[in-house]
């Protein structure tokens, strides 16, 4: 189940900023419509360091009660110490998940710590190893992530450390039997795959576009999968930005009619008007009126 098209959701929230049950539960539909292979909550798209142990409850059951039967769900696990990463673990294994995302403990300094870390954080579910040098400060050579591999008895990793086709490559040149994500919005989607990635696990609203370059990919047909990411790489550009990228993809699947309000929590702030009208103009441009409805990408 660990390869395709995974989707990253966000965690929605009301005007009165509660955490959106009944979003949540529209958010799995619409990806399991959108053909998605699976979703991820809790990750940093879904601001889980910004929410309570009961907020992040209500995600975790909302989630697992809606994918029930429908998409495999993951459940990101990452923290500073390993007995919270086990017992998050411990907890999404017990609510149904097939596996959960963990990333190096944040600034960590000696990397040579990693297997350790990740034999202690081990809760006997399948593990997502996440190289994401932005969230956790913490950048692992390809020795490091094959430690952190060995160390949980894992063959996946959601590889987040730009440039990131180079090291896909350089890690599937010594372990070509894993299974390698790619992720930071889809902006390099193409060029991961033609390096070896086995699909994406990123929260780009639009999941059936990178969907639809792997499949074509996978087909033989590159050519097919270069146009189709050349053709939306201004919109793939514009919703990856740092800082405001979060509120624009919470903009986008408000407009899609999937959540009800862009709320954000902390820093992330939500898109201006200048923004929200540059939305508006890359949407335009490539073609897409939002939809909660499958988007039918053009061949």
């Amino acid at each position: 189940m660990l390869t395709g098209t995974w989707y990253i959701s966000p965690t929605p929230f009301t005007d009165a900023g509660d955490v959106d049950a009944a979003s949540l539960e529209r958010i799995v539909a619409a990806a399991a419509s959108w053909g998605v292979d699976g979703i991820t909550i809790l990750g940093v798209m879904g601001e889980a360091a910004d929410l309570t142990a009961a907020e992040r409850e209500t995600v975790l059951s909302t989630v697992a009660a809606a994918a029930a039967g429908t998409v495999p769900f993951a459940v990101g696990c990452s923290a500073p110490s390993a007995a919270v990463v086990a017992a998050n673990a411990r907890r999404a294994a017990a609510a149904g998940a097939a596996a959960v995302m963990v990333s190096a403990p944040p600034l960590l300094k000696d990397t040579d710590q990693i297997a350790a870390f990740y034999r202690a954080a081990d809760a006997g579910i399948a593990v997502i190893v996440q190289d994401e040098p932005a969230a956790t400060g913490v950048n692992l050579p390809v020795s490091a992530l094959l430690a952190a591999l060995d160390a949980s008895g894992s063959t996946v990793v959601k590889l987040e450390d730009p440039p990131t086709p180079p090291k896909i490559g350089k890690l599937l040149a010594q372990r070509p039997d894993l299974t390698v994500f790619g992720g930071l919005g889809g902006v390099s989607a193409y060029s991961e795959l033609r390096r070896g990635a086995a699909g994406t696990m990123t929260g780009f609203a639009y999941p059936e576009i990178l969907r639809a370059i792997r499949l074509a990919f996978e087909r033989g047909d590159r050519a097919a999968a270069a146009r189709i990411y050349d053709r939306f790489l201004p919109y793939i550009v514009f919703e990856g930005q740092l800082r405001v990228g979060l509120g624009i993809r919470k903009e986008v699947l408000r407009r899609r009619g999937v959540i009800a309000t862009a709320r954000t929590r902390a820093l992330n702030p939500l898109p201006d008007e200048a923004t929200l009208a540059e939305l508006d103009d890359v949407l335009a441009r490539v073609g897409l009126t939002p939809s909660i409805d499958p988007f039918e990408v053009p061949a």
